[in-house]
């Protein structure tokens, strides 16, 4: 489709949108058509990504990891879903790139109907080159300032401001943000759609899933901008029309209009800077769902790190200091034992009449207890042999007779 460049003059806005229009078709539709023929190498990629998505199936099977029924289910609407993004023109046109370059016209069009609203009967271009064109009667007519044969309105003040730059900055701010605001997104719209190939394939696998959707949330975006512009322009038409008219009429009349250049820069930028920012609204409200999710894996994920070093910490917090006091309570009874043995072995010693015998012998046993020798004491008594009896002559002669 051959794109016819904006004339210069009158009928420029008018112009500049439907070229801005067909350029986005272009680039959605031929884009799209490019990136999703059989011999691009965005389609042979494809045909690896699901080529290796059923790869992966046969070795789960081979591995003895069959897939559950749910797991079918996914991978079918998996495989369903690329092929339809990807490799059917018919139904991407009507699922997706409709819903999105045309949706929002509809739908901004019955909420203006219901509201009243200028332009939602289908004519918001002319409604707005009608606009324009007014906007630059009143640059020609000035506001009466230098006509002294303009009659001033009594208490009125003129701002200081000049009115060429006044009504310049007004006008421009008027057209460039009407440009820019729908440009962005019809143009920005063509150029995602365009990439419908490319971002489809990434829905079969887990690590670049989030790709997928973050494309999706940038046409849900961009849909949601475009019905939000389409209404602000509509209350731009309901507000600055009348004015527009009777500023007009009081020029014709030869009424000076003194604050009509301040108010018509300050009409315009503030509904310039509405755009901008409705357009933030839709991208928040678009990624609200991921920065949500993303938040809440971050708490989760610090509560999980928290319980598990305090798992794994506390035990040996509070065992560490028992066990310790144990350890040391028991080898203190030990010590004192060994200790009393050996002052009980040392005083025996000392005490027996038989001295130094007895006195190295349990020298030796406490040395051997202490060092764990393997060789035993004799029981008390008994580290002697028994003495020899002696038998007297009365004995003798007993033996002797019996």
């Amino acid at each position: 489709m051959n794109c016819i460049a904006p004339p210069s003059g009158s009928g420029f806005l008018a112009a500049t949108l439907a070229h801005l229009d067909c350029q986005a078709q272009n680039i959605g539709e031929a884009g799209y058509q490019a990136l999703a023929s059989p011999g691009s190498p965005l389609s042979l990629a494809l045909t690896a990504l699901l080529a290796i998505f059923v790869a992966v199936i046969g070795l789960r099977y081979l591995t003895n990891r069959p897939l559950a029924v749910d797991e079918w289910v996914s991978g079918a609407l998996k495989v369903g879903l690329v092929l339809a993004l990807a490799a059917s023109w018919p139904t991407y046109r009507t699922v997706v790139y409709d819903l999105v370059l045309k949706g929002p016209a509809e739908i901004s069009g019955s909420i203006g109907r219901a509201a009243a609203l200028p332009g939602s009967d289908g004519g918001l271009v002319t409604r707005l080159q009608g606009l324009d064109t007014g906007i630059m009667t009143l640059v020609e007519a000035g506001s009466g300032r230098l006509d002294f044969a303009s009659r001033r309105p009594i208490g009125e003040i003129a701002p200081p401001l000049a009115d060429d730059t006044t009504l310049g900055w007004g006008k421009i701010v008027f057209i460039s943000s009407i440009v820019g605001g729908l440009g962005l997104l019809r143009i920005g719209g063509g150029i995602f759609l365009a990439l419908a190939p490319m971002f489809a394939g990434l829905v079969l696998f887990q690590g670049t899933r989030f790709l997928f959707f973050g494309w999706l949330r940038a046409l849900i975006a961009i849909a949601i901008g475009s019905i939000g512009i389409a209404l602000i322009l509509g209350v731009q038409l309901a507000l600055m029309e009348p004015w527009l008219a009777q500023v007009l009429a009081l020029r014709t009349a030869r009424v000076a209009t003194l604050s009509a250049p301040f108010e018509l820069l300050a009409l315009t930028l503030s509904f310039s800077l509405a755009m901008i920012g409705l357009f933030i609204f839709a991208l928040r409200i678009a990624f609200a769902s991921t920065a949500i999710t993303k938040v809440q894996v971050v708490i989760e994920r610090a509560a999980q790190s928290l319980q598990q070093e305090a798992a794994a910490w506390r035990p040996f917090a509070a065992d560490a200091p028992a066990h310790q006091a144990e350890q040391t309570r028991a080898q203190e009874i030990a010590q004192s034992m060994r200790q009393a043995l050996n002052l009980d072995r040392q005083s025996a010693a000392g005490q027996d009449s038989r001295g130094t015998v007895l006195s190295r012998a349990a020298v030796a046993g406490s040395a051997g207890i202490e060092s764990k020798s393997n060789q035993t004491i004799p029981p008390l008594g008994r580290s002697y042999p028994a003495p020899t009896r002696r038998l007297g002559n009365q004995s003798l002669k007993r033996k002797s007779t019996s």
